[in-house]
């Protein structure tokens, strides 16, 4: 896996994140799965039978909980940031994988009590009317380049006509998708600032009203989240906006994003500065009608024009 997606999948080793997507995904923030309800169980690796840049091939890993009996998967896919436009595929062989291991673990232990009472059960490996444990398989997309357009059912990659389609049997993703959605109420964990940056990364008026609503939150971002969203969202917090609270180290998000935008605001200022400084000066304009100039455009006092009009002029 590259970096991005070893971040994404330690950040849900944790059992109340891992619990908090299940959840806020699936279940519309409905508290159904519990994370002292989780027992870890080995992730299933799938060969793709593509090349990585390093000549490896490449593979399907899933984060893996056994949650009453049932198989909860959340998928990692290397440089899963980007639309994968063969995913349902990746999909339908991962449960296959599974459900298989499934019945090949029944079969020896079938074969170890020699309890199968005819041909047919000895043959299948099975008894009849025996179950297996669902496995149920969520795909999230983190990509911040907007909202995923690939396909999301086997039937959006077939070629197919209508009146076959009642013979072809279809499979349908689990795909949380954060472009799909404007809120994020629904997640308890640093999952929610999260899906909130990348969603809104690209709109800063929006972030800093998220971040204002929620002061308390964005004032204490543990440090996994905090690293989770510098290679999800590109976004860093420096160290020096790090706090020790009960031991922990937390970021304050709020200040630091408010040092940012005020950077970026006076970067854009100082370049448009240069644009306006280098055409008047080339039209013969005296300096000090610049000044006044810049200083009406940007909305900026005159002294403040002055530094930026003398800097551009040295």
């Amino acid at each position: 896996m590259g970096k991005k997606d070893e971040y994404q999948f330690d950040y849900l080793d944790d059992n109340r994140r891992f619990a908090d997507q299940i959840n806020g995904a699936l279940f519309n923030g409905r508290q159904i799965v519990k994370p002292d309800e989780l027992e870890p169980d080995e992730p299933q690796i799938v060969s793709t039978g593509e090349k990585s840049e390093t000549g490896s091939v490449k593979t399907i890993v899933d984060k893996v909980r056994i949650w009453k009996g049932k198989r909860l998967h959340i998928l990692v896919v290397e440089n899963q940031n980007y639309v994968d436009y063969q995913m349902v595929l990746r999909n339908m062989l991962s449960e296959s994988i599974g459900y298989r291991k499934q019945w090949r673990r029944k079969k020896r232990a079938h074969r170890e009590k020699r309890d199968l009472k005819d041909r047919d059960e000895y043959l299948s490996g099975m008894k009849k009317g025996e179950k297996f444990a669902p496995i149920i398989t969520l795909v999230v997309y983190f990509g911040t380049d907007g909202a995923w357009d690939g396909a999301k059912c086997l039937y959006d990659l077939l070629d197919i006509d209508e009146d076959l389609k009642e013979y072809v049997t279809n499979y349908r993703l689990n795909l949380y998708d954060c472009h799909e959605h404007d809120t994020f109420e629904e997640y308890k964990t640093g999952l929610r600032q999260v899906f909130e940056i990348v969603r809104y990364v690209e709109d800063e008026e929006k972030l800093q009203e998220i971040m204002e609503g929620n002061r308390e939150a964005y004032s204490r971002i543990d440090s996994e989240t905090r690293d989770m969203l510098e290679v999800v969202a590109n976004f860093r917090i420096p160290d020096r906006y790090r706090v020790i609270e009960e031991g922990e180290e937390r970021y304050d998000m709020c200040n630091a994003f408010e040092k940012i935008r005020i950077k970026g605001y006076e970067e854009g200022i100082e370049k448009g500065i240069r644009i306006l400084v280098q055409a008047y000066q080339e039209l013969g304009v005296p300096q000090e009608v610049i000044m006044a100039k810049c200083a009406e455009k940007y909305e900026i006092t005159e002294e403040s024009a002055r530094k930026y009009v003398e800097a551009c002029c040295v």
